[in-house]
């Protein structure tokens, strides 16, 4: 958490530097404010996960490699960007999603056998430095027939650094194809929080449709500093914690014993991967609204 907060501070740091140096330009060569600052913004797109469920068809695989795609789930958000500068701009985001991740869909021995499912909401509270590589064309405000020049466009290419704060909630699927809740259970005997911090990085384009309007497309990885998003992180725990509950019993370990070769009940050895943390992406289109500056035509008395 110290080095989120350090993060979060520098990008502070940089995006007020920026608009501090904006703002003395503009008074030193006495140009006028810019037509908007403000953009609103809805995305819809889809969400995946990247941890210790399912994944690819051989051990030891980490991060993308990882990415089922059949578990691509819905997700949609609002935000707000600000024009600091030309080419940065600060937003901030409210995104929520669903992630997935089953261990029956990989061929590989060890997660297969271990049979672990989840599925967890996911509402995210971030914020995100943007760098954009291309400079705005200004032009006429309005179409007017017969009159020729430089018309207005907005096209801009840009990638994002940032962090934020994340909600989850992982549940599992028992014997009766109820999802339940998989914190209150303690599946390794561990009590953690469903709160954690975010690191994210990614880029995107988008284009206007008009001097209001524009329409774009966003990527983004997060990194996040819990393992415990899909419930899954250290070693098996001893069944005997579990007061005989029938549900946290097959939740901590739901391995079909029939399986040959597999342990049971496996106190003690390793049941997730505690040395990578647990990631999740998005990828969302997006539509933008520009709250333009309003110049006052005439007095106001």
């Amino acid at each position: 958490m110290r080095k989120l907060l350090l993060f979060t501070l520098i990008l502070c740091f940089f995006a007020y530097e920026a608009d501090a140096q904006h703002r003395r330009r503009r008074s030193t060569f006495g140009k006028k404010k810019p037509p908007y600052r403000y953009e609103m913004i809805g995305m819809l797109g889809a969400a995946n996960f990247l941890g210790d469920l399912g994944g690819a068809n051989q051990i030891g695989t980490n991060g993308i490699k990882d990415l089922e795609y059949v578990l691509t789930r819905p997700s949609l958000g609002f935000g707000m960007r600000i024009k600091v500068q030309q080419f940065i701009s600060l937003k901030g985001n409210l995104v929520c999603g669903i992630v997935r991740g089953d261990d029956k869909l990989t061929l590989e021995e060890f997660r297969h056998k271990r049979n672990l499912n989840f599925r967890s909401p996911l509402v995210e509270l971030s914020g995100q430095l943007e760098f954009n590589f291309i400079k705005e064309q200004k032009g006429h405000i309005y179409k007017i027939k017969g009159v020729r020049g430089m018309q207005h466009k907005d096209r801009q290419i840009y990638l994002f650094v940032g962090g934020g704060g994340l909600y989850f909630n992982p549940q599992g699927k028992y014997i009766d194809g109820f999802w339940y809740p998989l914190h209150q259970y303690h599946t390794e005997g561990v009590n953690y929080l469903r709160v954690t911090g975010i690191l994210s990085a990614g880029g995107g384009f988008r284009f206007a449709i008009n001097r209001y309007w524009g329409i774009g497309f966003e990527f983004g990885m997060r990194k996040t500093f819990s393992d415990y998003i899909d419930d899954t992180s250290t070693n098996y725990a001893d069944p005997s914690i579990f007061n005989g509950d029938p549900k946290a019993i097959y939740f901590a370990n739901p391995t079909d014993q029939s399986v040959p070769g597999y342990c049971y009940p496996c106190v003690g050895e390793q049941r997730g991967d505690h040395t990578d943390k647990d990631a999740y992406m998005f990828g969302m289109f997006t539509v933008g609204y520009k709250v333009m500056y309003r110049k006052r035509s005439r007095s106001k008395f």
